[in-house]
């Protein structure tokens, strides 16, 4: 359930960050260009996760939580370089949306090592 939810959470963000890309480019104090390839990034990712889904395992939540944590220190340090208050809590709460994800997973890694083989 948490790498469906992951799933469905990145395609949507993904979508919203391409999307708005020519708003929010400058804001970020990045091209366009750029942010619209993170947001399809997003989307391919989120492809990905879903996948995973399907047979979750131990090996595709720790992959996915890894990336996660990943995520969530690159939203932390873009919100320190952004050009408008409302752009840096925007960040932080992505940020912080993120590592809720990473926590799911944690938990979900712990369950299934719990579980009898």
């Amino acid at each position: 359930m948490s790498l469906r939810a992951d799933a469905l959470y990145c395609l949507l963000v993904g979508v919203l960050v391409a999307s708005t890309a020519p708003l929010t480019g400058p804001a970020l104090r990045l091209p366009t260009l750029a942010v619209a390839a993170i947001g399809g990034a997003v989307v391919l990712w989120s492809g990905v996760v879903w996948r995973l889904s399907l047979r979750p395992s131990m090996g595709s939540l720790r992959l996915v939580l890894v990336a996660n944590l990943l995520s969530t220190c690159v939203l932390a340090i873009a919100s320190v370089t952004a050009a408008s208050v409302l752009v840096l809590l925007t960040l932080a709460a992505f940020a912080a949306d993120v590592a809720g994800f990473a926590g799911s997973q944690f938990v979900a890694l712990k369950r299934l090592a719990r579980e009898p083989s």
